[in-house]
C-alpha cells in the first residue's frame, strides 16, 4: 500500500523521449522522490542482450524501486518508466507477457500519467534499441492507455516547455487534492518562508528560497524595482544561479566514465529548494547540497553556498563550491543571470539604454545556434566605450564573450539618471541577453562556464569551462549590482 493521500505521476513512452530527464527534474522542483528507471541500471551490468527471464527480474525491480520511492515521498512520487513499458516491451521482443505483470498493471493505480511524444531527437545510447520505430511505439502507448485510463496526458516540445507543460497539469493535481490529516495532539512545526528580506535604508532586495533566487531589488526612497518580474508569458525567471552547468550541452547530454547523463540548460540548482543557513538584515546565506535527485543526473557530491550581502545600494553574491567527497573529483560550471528590468522608468524604451564601459575596448561575439556555440565570431563594436541597445542587438540569441579585458559594466539610460553597475572581477566568460522583441530586460551574466560547441555529446572533463575541485577543495567568486 503506498501511503494515504500520496499523489503518484508516471512518466511513459518511448525510448529517447526525455523521460529520466523529466522525472529527476520534477521530483527536485517538489521537493519529493522519484523512482529511476530500473532497466538502465539492470541492463547496464548484465549488458544490452537480454532474456524473459531478465525482463520479468527488471519488472520486479521497477516494482521495488516505485516501494522505495514511495517511502520516502512527501505529497507526491514521479515514476520514470512505469510496468507499461515493461509489457510493451516484453510483447515486442517475445511475443507476449506474462500474467503476473499484466496483473500488476491493471492493479496499479496512478494519478496522472505523462505520455512523453517522440518530437525530441533521437539520442543514441548503448542501451537503445529502436530509433526508427519510436512512432510505432507511440501509437501503442497511446492506445493502452486510452483503454485503461482517462487521466494521461501527452507531453510535447522542447526539455523547457515539457517541464512547464508537466507543472501545469501537476500544480492543478495539488490543487485539487484533498489536504493531508493532521493529527490534533500534534502541533506540527511551521514551514521555513518561500522569501526573505535584506534592507537598508537605502535599498531592499528579496530572495526566493527556490533556486536562492534574487526576485526583487528596490530602491526605498521612489519604491523603483530594477529586477525584471518574471513574467512566464515572456520569461519566467529573474536572476537564476546557473550550476553545476552554464549553457547547454548537445542533446542535454554528456558522458561520464562510460555514461550518459542528461542536463538542462544551465544545471538543475535553478529549480532546487536550499536550505538556509543564515539571515540577518543584510545578509542571507543558502545552501545546497547533493542528494539522490542530483545524484541522477549529476553523479558528483557537491556542497554550494551562496551568500547575498547589501551594503547600502550595492548588493554582492559570493558562491562557494566545495568537494565533499573523499575520493572522487568534482566538475561543474557556475554562473549568474540576473535580468534587469530595461525599460526602467514608464516614459523610455529599450533603444534608450547602452552599457557604458570604463575604458575603450573592442569586443567579438562567440555566435549560438540553438544555444550551441558554432565555433564562429563576429565583430560587436571596436575601441569604444558604449554598446547601445537594440533588439536587434539579440536577434541571434545572446552576445557571448570570452576573456574579455572590463570587470565593470553600467546599464544606463539616456534618458534619466538611472543606472545598474556590475562588476566581476576574474570572470572569464560575459553573456548579455534579452527574449526578444518587447521583452522589458536585459540579462548581465558573468560566467565560469560557456555553452558546448554544436556536435555530438562528449565527456564532461573536455568540455570548456568546466572546473575540477580535487576532494576537499573548495572554489569562490563573487560579482556585485550597485543601482541607482
Amino acid at each position: 500500500m503506498h501511503p494515504p493521500k500520496l499523489l503518484r505521476v508516471s512518466l511513459t513512452g518511448p525510448e529517447s523521449t526525455g523521460k529520466s530527464t523529466l522525472a529527476a527534474r520534477l521530483a527536485a522542483h517538489y521537493g519529493t522522490a522519484f523512482a529511476p528507471e530500473f532497466a538502465r541500471e539492470y541492463l547496464a551490468d548484465v549488458g544490452p542482450h537480454y532474456s524473459p527471464g531478465d525482463l520479468e527480474k527488471i519488472a520486479r525491480g521497477q516494482l521495488a524501486a516505485e516501494a522505495g520511492a514511495e517511502a520516502r515521498a512527501h505529497r507526491i512520487v514521479f515514476f520514470d518508466t512505469d510496468l507499461l513499458v515493461i509489457k510493451i516491451w516484453y510483447e515486442h521482443s517475445f511475443g507476449n507477457c506474462p500474467e503476473w505483470i499484466l496483473k500488476c498493471i491493471d492493479q496499479q493505480q496512478y494519478d496522472l500519467v505523462l505520455l512523453m511524444s517522440v518530437d525530441l531527437p533521437w539520442q543514441p545510447d548503448p542501451l537503445r534499441e529502436h530509433p526508427h520505430l519510436r512512432q510505432q511505439f507511440y501509437d501503442l502507448y497511446q492506445r493502452e492507455l486510452r483503454e485503461r485510463m482517462s487521466n494521461f496526458a501527452e507531453i510535447t516540445g522542447n526539455p523547457d516547455r515539457r517541464f512547464a507543460h508537466a507543472c501545469y497539469l501537476i500544480d492543478e493535481l495539488l490543487r485539487n487534492a484533498p489536504a493531508l490529516p493532521t493529527a490534533p495532539e500534534k502541533i506540527m512545526p511551521a514551514s521555513p518562508p518561500t522569501h526573505y528580506t535584506l534592507s537598508t535604508p537605502q535599498c531592499r532586495a528579496t530572495f526566493a528560497r527556490h533556486g536562492a533566487e534574487l526576485t526583487s531589488l528596490l530602491t526605498t526612497a521612489d519604491g523603483l524595482e530594477y529586477i525584471w518580474p518574471g513574467d512566464p508569458a515572456v520569461w519566467g525567471r529573474h536572476a537564476p544561479v546557473l550550476f553545476p552547468l552554464v549553457g547547454r550541452l548537445p542533446g542535454d547530454t554528456y558522458q561520464h566514465q562510460g555514461r550518459d547523463y542528461k542536463l538542462p540548460q544551465h544545471g538543475f540548482a535553478r529549480d532546487q529548494q536550499f536550505a538556509v543557513l543564515q539571515h540577518s538584515p543584510t545578509e542571507l546565506v543558502f545552501r545546497l547540497e547533493h542528494d539522490e535527485f542530483t545524484r541522477a543526473v549529476f553523479p558528483f557530491a557537491f556542497e554550494l553556498i551562496i551568500t547575498y550581502t547589501l551594503r547600502d545600494r550595492l548588493l554582492t553574491v559570493r558562491w562557494d563550491v566545495r568537494n565533499p567527497a573523499p575520493d572522487q573529483p568534482l566538475l561543474f560550471s557556475i554562473g549568474a543571470h540576473p535580468a534587469v528590468r530595461c525599460p526602467l522608468l514608464p516614459d523610455e524604451t529599450f533603444e534608450d539604454y547602452y552599457f557604458a564601459f570604463d575604458h575603450p575596448v573592442t569586443l567579438e561575439r562567440h555566435l549560438l545556434q540553438g544555444g550551441l556555440l558554432t565555433g564562429n565570431t563576429a565583430p560587436v563594436m571596436s575601441q569604444a566605450a558604449e554598446l547601445p541597445l537594440s533588439y536587434g542587438l539579440f536577434a541571434d540569441d545572446a552576445l557571448v564573450f570570452k576573456h574579455y579585458d572590463f570587470t565593470r559594466l553600467t546599464l544606463r539610460s539616456r534618458k534619466s539618471a538611472r543606472f545598474v553597475r556590475f562588476r566581476f572581477d576574474g570572470f572569464p566568460y560575459l553573456g548579455l541577453w534579452t527574449k526578444g522583441p518587447g521583452a522589458g530586460f536585459v540579462c548581465v551574466e558573468p560566467w565560469h562556464g560557456v555553452a558546448s560547441p554544436t556536435g555530438e555529446p562528449g565527456e564532461l572533463h573536455e568540455k570548456e569551462g568546466i572546473m575540477t575541485l580535487a576532494p576537499g577543495q573548495s572554489f569562490s567568486a563573487n560579482y556585485s549590482m550597485e543601482v541607482g
